[in-house]
């Protein structure tokens, strides 16, 4: 029962990484690195999904057996996702012709074991239940997938090290994750490899050397947390600016709100359709964000020609020298513009401080 729970969640994660990969993907089609982790994460969803159905379970993940062509086909998702892996390392480093050429040439790898595989079942009577299987046809089975397997999950550990040297940190400790993750994986395969080597060679012994199950799903588990955290860095980081303008961009309401009635030519778009639509939609904030700031700082612009003088410093005093520069007629005399609520230190986020305290000090 453990198990199964263990590989619906994994399923699971798979799916939702996978989609989330899909989606980056559809913006940027032309990331062929980006192509083969969506292939990766797809892949490992339907891997994740057959093999409680290969033989998993039956008498533990050395010796038990499942219909033959599921073992095969539960075997060629694992080991595929091996290789999207490694070509997601091989098209990071470089997209040329070098690039194509080396996955080339871990295509090969993959078909032969492949196709290994599918004689060792192939040789299988189809008249026989999974139970009366050969056992030297099922340990060699075994034996190949599991040498490819730690073929592969070397292979990506060496790419993922010498990314970790040249990438930032946080992308860095990703890969650390996932690694170690893959290097639990490659020690139980290790393990099974040796222990069909061993009954091969004395048929009568019952030798099965394997990590617990519940220790390789947990590592798989590792693996996808690795790859994970690199991306939820950077969604956390882009959700704390989105959450920042959010806020900003309501607060702005009042100077945005008497300034807008005030000029309203220089709106760059239309506005908004209501104060609750306005408060709910979660849509291109940032890019509301942005256009609200302009058209604060616009109208700033223009009310400072209304009055004559300096302008004062602290946002109250702003607040009221704006109320009287926009309460007079339309047809007050011009003068020339002079800086509003300019901040001390230059930068955005200093200009949008000081529009925000001059916003508070609008609210009625």
């Amino acid at each position: 029962m453990a198990v199964n729970l263990n590989m619906t969640v994994q399923v699971l994660a798979a799916v939702g990484i996978g989609v989330w990969k899909a989606s980056q993907l559809a913006r940027t089609p032309k990331r062929i690195s980006l192509w083969w982790v969506v292939a990766c994460f797809a892949l490992s969803a339907a891997a994740f999904a057959v093999t409680p159905h290969a033989g998993v379970g039956v008498e533990g993940g050395v010796s038990g057996a499942g219909p033959i062509w599921l073992m095969w086909l539960g075997e060629a998702l694992l080991l595929t996702m091996l290789y999207s892996l490694i070509c997601v390392f091989v098209f990071s480093a470089g997209q040329g012709k070098r690039a194509w050429q080396q996955a080339a040439r871990e295509a090969v790898r993959l078909v032969f074991t492949l196709a290994v595989l599918g004689t060792l079942a192939a040789t299988v009577p189809q008249h026989l239940s999974p139970a009366e299987y050969p056992r030297a046809t099922l340990d060699a089975f075994r034996f190949v997938a599991n040498v490819y397997t730690v073929y592969g999950v070397i292979t990506c550990i060496v790419w993922m090290h010498r990314h970790a040297k040249i990438t930032q940190r946080w992308l860095a400790r990703g890969l650390t994750t996932a690694s170690a993750g893959l290097s639990v994986i490659g020690v139980g395969s290790v393990l099974i490899a040796v222990s069909m080597v061993i009954r091969l060679a004395d048929p009568e012994t019952a030798i099965a050397l394997e990590l617990p199950t519940p220790v390789v799903l947990m590592a798989n588990l590792v693996v996808l947390v690795g790859f994970i955290i690199p991306g939820a860095r950077v969604r956390w980081v882009a959700a704390r600016v989105w959450w920042r303008h959010l806020r900003d961009y309501h607060q702005l309401r009042p100077l945005w709100t008497m300034l807008h009635e005030a000029f309203p030519e220089d709106a760059l778009s239309r506005a908004p359709a209501s104060p609750w639509r306005d408060t709910l939609s979660l849509r291109a904030i940032n890019r509301r964000f942005y256009r609200r700031v302009i058209e604060c700082r616009d109208g700033l612009v223009r009310a400072s020609g209304r009055l004559p003088g300096d302008c004062p410093a602290e946002p109250a005093a702003v607040a009221a020298w704006l109320r009287s520069a926009l309460g007079e007629p339309r047809e007050v005399q011009v003068v020339a513009a002079q800086p509003v609520a300019v901040p001390a230190d230059g930068g955005l986020e200093a200009d949008v401080r000081e529009l925000v305290a001059l916003s508070q000090e609008l609210r009625v």
